[in-house]
C-alpha cells in the first residue's frame, strides 16, 4: 500500500515529534548525598566538601580546566580553595590548607537551581546542608599540689581542644566532690592491742584517719577556685588550650572530684556552642596506710617479705627510720 504524499508527510512529522519527545529529559536532577553533615570531631573532618548528584554534570574526558561551580555557596565563606569532580558525579571542594577553618563554626553549604546535568536536568529547589567545626571539648584535667605535698592547696590543669579565654571557661566550671567507693583499711583485734601496748594513742588515731578517709570518699560538697596565678609551667607549658585553676577548698586525700562544664560554653573562634555538657573526674591521692606485711605467721625467715603500702611510694629512709622489730614469740 503507498501512502499519499501529503499523508506521508504528516506521518513524518508526527514520527519525529514522537522521536524529540523520547529524547527529552524527564524528571529533574537531585543530590544524592552530600557532606560533613552535623559537628565534626576534629578540623580534619571537614577538610572536604563532597556533592553527589543523581547524573552526570560533565562529560568524562572533557572536563575544564579549572573546575569552577558558581552554583554552589558556603555561607560564611571560605576563602580560597579549589573545586575538583571525581568521576562524572562527585563534586569535591577542598579549602586551602594553609588557611585552616576556625573551630566551633556553622557552615551552609547551598547547590543553587542554576546546577545542570549534561542531559540538561536541573535542581528542581535549591539544596542545603550544614556542617559545624568542632565546638569546645574538654579534653583532660591533671590535677597537681602546690609545692608537691598531699595536704598543699591543689589545682588542676584542664586541656581542651581549642583555644579558650580562662576567664570564660571560669563562667562556665563547676567543681563538686563525687563520692566513691574505696577499701577501708582494718586492724584486726591483735594488731589494736599490741598497737595499744606500743603507743596508746595509735589506735585513736588509725581510727580518727580512717573517718576522715571514708568522709572524704563519701562527700558531695561543691568547691570553689579561682584562676591560678602561678603553676609548673616546664610540667604544664602556657597555650591558649590550657586552663590551671586553683581550688580554694580543701581536697583531702581519697577525695574524686568531678569537674562538670556547661553547653554556655564559647571557644574563641567561633560561636557555635556545645550540644551537651561535659564532665571529667579527677582523683586526689589515696590516704597513705600502711597495708602490712605479705606474710603474717610463720614465716620463711630466709624469704622476702614486703610491706603493702597504700597511697604511693615512701623514701625508703623514713620508712626504716619509722621502722622498729620487736620479738613478741
Amino acid at each position: 500500500m503507498t501512502l499519499h504524499p501529503v499523508k506521508l508527510a504528516i506521518l513524518l512529522v508526527l514520527l519525529s515529534s514522537i522521536s524529540a519527545a523520547a529524547q527529552q529529559p524527564t524528571g529533574n536532577l537531585t543530590v544524592v548525598s552530600s557532606g560533613p553533615t552535623g559537628e565534626a570531631d576534629s578540623l580534619e573532618q571537614v577538610n572536604e566538601i563532597r556533592i553527589v548528584f543523581s547524573e552526570p554534570m560533565v562529560a568524562l574526558g572533557r572536563i575544564p580546566q579549572p573546575v569552577t561551580a558558581p552554583f554552589v555557596t558556603v555561607a560564611p565563606a571560605i576563602p580560597g580553595g579549589t573545586f575538583r569532580w571525581s568521576g562524572t558525579t562527585i563534586l569535591i571542594y577542598t579549602p586551602d590548607p594553609r588557611r585552616k577553618l576556625p573551630f566551633a563554626t556553622r557552615y551552609t553549604v547551598t547547590v543553587n537551581t542554576s546546577a545542570a546535568a549534561t542531559s540538561g536536568r536541573r535542581l528542581a529547589a535549591p539544596y542545603t546542608f550544614t556542617f559545624t567545626t568542632p565546638t569546645v571539648k574538654l579534653r583532660a584535667a591533671e590535677p597537681l599540689r602546690r609545692n608537691g605535698r598531699y595536704d598543699g592547696p591543689m589545682l588542676v590543669a584542664l586541656r581542651f581542644n581549642q583555644p579558650v579565654a580562662p576567664a570564660e571557661v571560669l563562667s562556665h566550671l563547676t567543681l563538686n566532690f563525687e563520692p566513691h567507693d574505696w577499701d577501708r583499711p582494718q586492724l584486726s583485734d591483735a594488731g589494736r592491742a599490741r598497737l595499744r601496748t606500743n603507743n596508746p594513742q595509735a589506735v585513736a588515731r588509725f581510727d580518727a584517719k580512717v573517718a576522715a578517709a571514708a568522709s572524704a570518699a563519701a562527700s558531695t560538697a561543691s568547691l570553689t577556685f579561682a584562676l591560678a596565678q602561678d603553676w609548673d609551667k616546664k610540667r604544664f607549658p602556657p597555650s591558649a588550650d590550657l586552663v590551671v585553676v586553683e581550688i580554694t577548698s580543701v581536697v583531702p586525700t581519697e577525695s574524686w572530684i568531678r569537674a562538670r562544664v556547661d553547653t554556655q560554653l564559647r571557644g574563641v573562634e567561633g560561636p557555635a556552642l556545645p550540644t551537651k555538657p561535659q564532665t571529667i573526674r579527677i582523683e586526689a591521692e589515696e590516704t597513705f596506710f600502711v597495708e602490712g606485711f605479705q606474710c603474717r605467721s610463720e614465716c620463711d625467715p630466709s624469704n622476702w617479705n614486703p610491706v603493702r603500702l597504700r597511697g604511693g611510694g615512701v623514701d625508703f629512709r623514713h620508712f626504716q627510720a619509722a621502722l622498729s622489730v620487736r620479738d613478741v614469740s
